[in-house]
């Protein structure tokens, strides 16, 4: 099978790297801004127009010109495999339908968990047993800095700096630790195992960036620590529920025994039960590693695809009501009454411990508050 990159950054060398000395896949034409070697190009139109490259890989990210260069891909009816959770979580809808008409494969495994077999996973589960639930901890640099706050006792400012220093966090960190990047992934995992396609605005998010002292003392005296989570569920009626949020685990728990840059993703079955994986959810090798299997995938079947048919669009339900800590500043502590267990003053913060309430009503009362920090209990 004759292939071609799009995007010879990291990942994309990845993938060049990884089928050097492979006969049954190979590299025709590489597609970069730099072009240095034999069969690279700058323009998408010496791919769309050879006939002899069968699927195309995309590791160039965003939304623009990535989604153009895949409609033309898949349009002149070119397999397609992506590593770019924006391009897929945004226009998922418009690809597979694009995929499904030429008779194209759309696969991207490594849109999520990096090295982990996830998605693939979970859409042959699928087919089998409806999922139920998706999820875990989808961002390998919010688990480096909370497990380096926690082991080795450092502030999150500290724990950022380092996590950047050795490429696990960008010079803006922000779609990390605000948990964008999770969103994403959990868009993708909702998509594959309830084939829902959610929009980014309508889950409820909220990251790490302004996690402080008072949380984390809050944390230790529960004797726990903080993860940052992406959930997602499916009733018998329908109904999602979805969100990112950081969550308080005990230490004993496994999501407290996944250390730096660990991913642990999971899913479940209605009647086949949990599955967990744990693995490297980032990086050059270990996400091209994916990429091959999606290109291995396609070899045995050119109409392969992780969405099902009838992908519809969907808005989460969050009825179900949960704890929560919540830390806010003491002259913001009012949009909080009523809705406190417990309360106590720190410094010019006032720490909740909400009753049970759902997503949507606390963050309508939250609504306009910056400084704050939420967690579930």
């Amino acid at each position: 099978m004759n292939i071609a990159i799009l995007g010879l950054g990291t990942i994309g060398s990845g993938v060049y790297e990884l089928l050097k000395g492979r006969e049954d896949i190979k590299v025709k034409r590489i597609l970069d801004i730099r072009c240095w070697m034999d069969g690279m190009t700058t323009d998408i139109g010496d791919i769309v127009n050879d006939e002899s490259i069968e699927c195309v890989v995309e590791t160039m990210g965003g939304i623009h010109p990535a989604r153009e260069y895949a409609l033309k891909c898949i349009n002149a009816g070119k397999s397609y495999v992506s590593a770019n959770k924006l391009l897929i979580s945004a226009c998922a809808e418009e690809l597979s339908a694009a995929a499904r008409e030429h008779g194209a494969a759309l696969l991207f495994g490594a849109a999520c968990g990096g090295g982990i077999p996830y998605l693939a996973s979970m859409a042959q589960a699928r087919s089998i047993d409806p999922i139920t639930s998706a999820g875990g901890i989808l961002n390998g640099t919010t688990n480096f800095i909370l497990d380096k706050i926690f082991s080795e006792g450092v502030d999150y400012s500290e724990a950022l700096q380092e996590a950047q220093r050795l490429g696990y966090a960008e010079r803006d960190p922000s779609s990390d630790v605000d948990g964008l990047d999770t969103l994403r992934k959990l868009i993708l995992c909702c998509a594959v195992g309830f084939g829902k396609l959610l929009r980014e605005e309508d889950i409820c998010v909220s990251g790490i960036s302004r996690l402080n002292d008072a949380d984390i003392q809050y944390a230790k005296k529960k004797k726990g620590l903080i993860r940052l989570v992406a959930s997602a569920s499916q009733n018998d009626a329908g109904e999602i529920e979805a969100y990112v949020l950081p969550r308080l685990v005990s230490e004993g728990s496994l999501e407290a025994g996944i250390r730096t840059n660990i991913n642990l993703a999971r899913y479940s079955g209605e009647r086949m039960g949990e599955f967990t994986f744990c693995g490297q959810g980032a990086g050059k090798l270990p996400t091209a590693s994916n990429i091959l299997r999606d290109l291995d995938a396609i070899r045995l079947n050119p109409a392969s695809s992780m969405l099902p048919e009838g992908l519809i669009s969907a808005k989460p339900a969050n009825k179900c009501e949960l704890r929560f800590y919540v830390r806010v500043p003491k002259e913001k502590a009012g949009a909080l009454n009523g809705f406190g267990q417990s309360c106590e003053a720190q410094g010019d913060c006032v720490l909740f411990e909400t009753k049970p309430m759902t997503l949507p009503t606390l963050f309508e009362a939250l609504k306009g508050i910056d400084d704050k920090f939420i967690m579930i209990l």
